[in-house]
């Protein structure tokens, strides 16, 4: 039952990076056409931590004795790291929803 939570854990790791892919080719179009920065490679930063993460958590290291931890602390970090290039690019839509 171990091998499947980390089956699911490496899986689950590699789905959030191809969705922050996603997000950031959307993004990098809506960013050339409002004219805001390149804040997409905040994408690409976090898709980077995020596989790394994927990685790490399927190696298993045996000479790091926290691996899954860093594991985790790594995917956190990129998934941070999409948060805010997501709010930068579609933080303009929360507003507009609450303006009603």
């Amino acid at each position: 039952m171990k091998i499947n939570i980390e089956l699911f854990d490496t899986v689950s790791f590699f789905l959030f990076a191809l969705i922050l892919y996603f997000l950031s080719v959307i993004s990098r179009r809506l960013g050339e056409v409002m004219g805001i920065g390149k804040y997409y490679y905040l994408y690409y930063l976090g898709i980077f931590f995020a596989l790394s993460g994927s990685i790490i958590m399927s190696l298993s290291f045996e000479a790091i004795s926290n691996s899954k931890l860093i594991g985790y602390v790594l995917f956190s970090f990129g998934l941070t790291l999409g948060l805010i290039a997501s709010i930068r690019y579609w933080g303009w839509l929360i507003k507009e929803l609450f303006r009603g």
